[in-house]
């Protein structure tokens, strides 16, 4: 193992792991359910997610009347 022949190595990967380990929350299961409505738009569904991000047209609405005379 390189860390145990270089003890520069070994201090940043004992540094990385230190700051590594605070990002992990749990074990690692994931639960997801979505339900008891209407839903519009996308969902996302699992753990750990960075950087997503959605383009997604605005909403639709229902057009008034014409009040052209």
């Amino acid at each position: 193992m390189r860390a145990s022949l270089d003890p520069d190595f070994e201090t940043g990967l004992q540094r990385w792991l230190e700051q590594a380990r605070p990002g992990r929350i749990g074990d690692g299961e994931v639960h997801n359910e979505i339900k008891g409505g209407t839903f519009h738009g996308p969902a996302v569904q699992g753990r750990d997610f960075s950087g997503v991000s959605f383009t997604t047209p605005p909403p639709t609405t229902p057009s008034s009347p014409s009040t052209e005379d």
